[in-house]
């Protein structure tokens, strides 16, 4: 994957390639990071999508850390806390 700046500026510029790049890196991560922290499996593929979504609208939300992943990880960590419960 290029560098982060690369990425963060292809999807200023609305590139669909760098968005799907970023879901072929990423997607297993989030799916990994869901699964642990006890989000409901049914809000899997919805919080991701939202995930993806925000990048999508607003690109530069990725400029606040130095590792995209760390960005992504923060992102759905945030939405998680939302309104999505957990599985006891």
């Amino acid at each position: 994957m290029p560098n982060p700046n690369t990425i963060i500026q292809r999807l200023v510029e609305k590139d669909q390639d760098s968005l799907n790049e970023l879901y072929d890196t990423y997607s297993r991560h989030l799916s990994i990071l869901l699964t642990k922290t006890g989000t409901d499996p049914i809000n899997h593929e919805r919080i991701m999508m939202q995930v993806f979504q925000l990048i999508w609208s607003s690109p530069t939300i990725l400029s606040k850390d130095k590792h995209l992943s760390v960005a992504i990880t923060k992102l759905c960590l945030t939405l998680i806390k939302g309104n999505y419960p957990r599985v006891s």
